[in-house]
This record gives structure tokens, C-alpha cells and sequence, in this order.
């Protein structure tokens, strides 16, 4: 089960020593082989991938168990998504073979079919605080992006009271952490992201008028971003086949990078 935390959140720590996304780095690894007689001795260097620590599980799990602290009607509806990439090749997460080395074996921090990143929630773990690995060479890292996803009603529409809804669940988290007046300054900022499925339109629906607002005939999802606050409370917005996702777009870029651990 993937455990879901509002991002602000994390953002507001980011800068803290000690939070597992700002991580030291390690040195270079330098392999030499053995010198023999004949001929001439050449020195070579190795950069194969190998299993690193690169953090602890519980400065990961204390992100998620913060945010089951938060009130419920804020995070209702709310989640979020950590996606991880191998870098800088810009690999999928899985590449990374990010896991947890517990006493009882591996257990991976990877979605398969995604980039998404997955930590378990335990009291065991918690108490075991086993380290986590991954793959990386010496110039590799793990760069993460964070996500607030909402989850409407019906797969295919939801209102403008919905959506402006899910704004203000959003600021009061935020509220939550940085404070009345940050958040205050923040709600006009923020916009929502509708990821539309592949031959799939998305209409906006007031007063029986209906406007074309995407119609996307590729075969893959495409996005239309807009300000809830920009159309009468009654619109509804319906796409003809159901939502790819639909994200909350701030005035933040939270993002960080997983290293190996000097």
C-alpha cells in the first residue's frame, strides 16, 4: 500500500540538516589492479554500480507518519506521490534497486509498473530502523519530484466547488506547517493539472453552454492546467473518459536528491 503525505509538508523541511533527501556525498571509488612484472602496470578505474547506503527508514517513514498526524478533513481527498529517477541517465526508479536491508531480507522502495516510491509503515521497522540501499555508481544519484494528487468523486468530472475544495484542504495543511500568513499569500497561486486520457476530450459545462477546453487525439495523456478561481462555482468539468490524474499545481518546485552516504 503506498502511504500518502500532503507535500507542503516535506517542503518546509527541506532545508533542515538531516532530512533524508539532503544527503552527503560520498568519495570516488578507485579500484587498481594488482602490478605485475610484464608488462608496463596500468592503472584503471571502476565505476560499476554496487549497494550503497544512501539513508535510514526512519527519516523516510517520519514523513508519512507526519502526515497521518494531520487532521483528516485536510488530507481527505489529498495524496501524495514521491517519484523517483535514477540520474543522470534518467533511469526508472526500479534501475535503482532502492530497497530496504532488514534483518529478515530486502524489501523495495519501487512500483514496478512506475516511479513511484513506497515505504511501509510498521512499529517493527520503525524499532529495527534497518538502512536503505540502492545501485548507484559514484556519479549516480536518485533525483525525486513530489506531487499532490486529489481524488474526485466521479472518475470523469467534478465541480468548480470541488475543485476550489481541494484548494483550500490543501492551504490549510499548509497553513498547518508554515504558518497563516505563507499560507494566506498562496491560494490565488495555486493552479489544478488535469492529465486528460489519450482520445479524450474536456469540456467545461455552465448555464448549458458548453466549452472545449483540450481535446486530445495522441496517443498519449496531455495536460490542461487552470485556475478554479478563473469560472463560476456551478461549472463542471468532464472529460469523455476517465481522468489519466489530477494534480494541485503550487508555487513551490519541491524536489530532491537521494546520494550515497559518506
Amino acid at each position: 500500500m503506498i502511504s500518502r503525505v500532503p507535500l507542503h509538508r516535506e517542503a518546509a523541511f527541506m532545508h533542515k540538516p538531516g532530512f533524508f533527501w539532503l544527503l552527503a556525498t560520498c568519495c570516488l571509488a578507485t579500484f587498481a589492479p594488482a602490478q605485475a612484472a610484464f608488462p608496463q602496470p596500468e592503472d584503471i578505474e571502476v565505476h560499476a554500480a554496487r549497494p550503497v547506503t544512501v539513508q535510514t527508514y526512519r527519516a523516510v517513514a517520519r514523513v508519512f507518519r507526519r502526515f497521518n498526524a494531520l487532521p483528516e478533513q485536510d488530507r481527505t481527498n489529498l495524496s501524495l506521490h514521491i517519484l523517483g529517477r535514477l540520474q543522470p541517465q534518467d533511469a526508472p526508479l526500479k534501475v535503482s534497486g532502492l530497497h530496504l536491508q532488514t534483518k529478515n531480507g530486502s524489501i523495495p522502495l519501487f512500483n514496478a509498473d512506475n516511479d513511484e516510491l513506497t515505504v511501509p509503515l510498521t512499529e517493527a521497522l520503525w524499532a529495527e530502523n534497518p538502512p536503505l540501499m540502492a545501485n548507484l555508481t559514484t556519479d549516480a544519484f536518485i533525483g525525486f519530484t513530489f506531487q499532490i494528487a486529489v481524488s474526485p468523486t466521479q472518475p470523469d468530472s467534478f465541480t468548480d466547488a470541488e475543485a476550489r475544495h481541494w484548494l483550500r484542504q490543501l492551504n490549510n495543511c499548509m497553513e498547518d506547517v508554515v504558518g497563516v500568513i505563507v499560507a494566506f499569500m498562496l491560494p490565488d497561486a495555486h493552479r489544478l493539472i488535469v492529465s486528460v486520457a489519450p482520445h479524450s476530450r474536456l469540456e467545461a459545462t455552465e448555464n448549458d453552454q458548453t466549452q472545449l477546453l483540450l481535446d486530445n487525439q495522441s496517443e498519449v495523456a496531455r495536460t490542461f492546467v487552470f485556475r478554479p478561481q478563473d469560472y463560476a462555482r456551478d461549472t463542471t468539468f468532464r472529460s469523455t473518459r476517465a481522468f489519466d490524474k489530477i494534480l494541485v499545481k503550487i508555487p513551490l518546485d519541491p524536489h530532491a536528491n537521494m546520494k550515497r552516504k559518506s
